[in-house]
């Protein structure tokens, strides 16, 4: 990931990108480098790449079978984590993304994110 990153910017400079994207792609220090995480929805991944070509699932939903697995997880993330970055200004406009789902949806959203990490092996 790293070399990925040195070879397509031209303006990445190894003595600030490593530690960066470590910290921001991996949450590895705690935050202590990086204010926020790197987290994402699918449609963040569908406007900033083509990977979602042809996709049978469903970027704007959650939950339910159709549900994209990267909103799902990106959404039950925001909610696991509330408390621990609410307050902070970089991360604003991620919770106002999650305070449009009803408490009801919310609840359901992490219950699916929640089987989505058991069967990807446990991540927390």
């Amino acid at each position: 990931m790293h070399e990925g990153y040195l070879v397509v910017y031209v303006d990445a400079v190894e003595c600030v990108e490593l530690p960066n994207v470590i910290s921001m792609s991996q949450y590895a220090d705690g935050g202590k480098m990086a204010s926020k995480p790197c987290v994402t929805s699918g449609r963040y991944i569908q406007r900033m790449s083509n990977d979602c070509k042809g996709c049978c699932f469903d970027l704007g939903e959650a939950v339910g079978d159709c549900a994209c697995p990267f909103t799902t997880l990106y959404l039950g993330f925001l909610r696991r984590h509330h408390e621990r970055f609410v307050g902070d200004p970089r991360t604003a406009q991620q919770w106002l993304s999650l305070a449009r789902f009803e408490e009801v949806q919310q609840g359901k959203t992490h219950e699916q994110a929640k089987t989505l990490r058991q069967q990807l092996g446990g991540w927390h």
